[in-house]
């Protein structure tokens, strides 16, 4: 039996949020990448092209 209760976060909203890059460290705002369970959603940063996954980052949603 595997206990994923770490992993198993809420899904998040979709639509566009600004994200901090936890490797170069600038600002930028992105479309969510992947959807529903995929493990692999995430945001790919312009500046140094690095992935970032959702549950890592420092994301703020981008209102209307």
């Amino acid at each position: 039996m595997l206990l994923l209760s770490g992993a198993m976060s809420e899904a998040p909203a979709p639509g566009a949020y600004e994200i901090v890059c936890p490797h170069c460290g600038k600002t930028f705002q992105g479309e969510l990448l992947g959807a529903g369970e995929d493990p692999q959603r995430g945001f790919k940063c312009p500046h140094c092209r690095l992935f970032v996954p959702y549950d890592r980052a420092d994301t703020e949603p981008v209102g209307d």
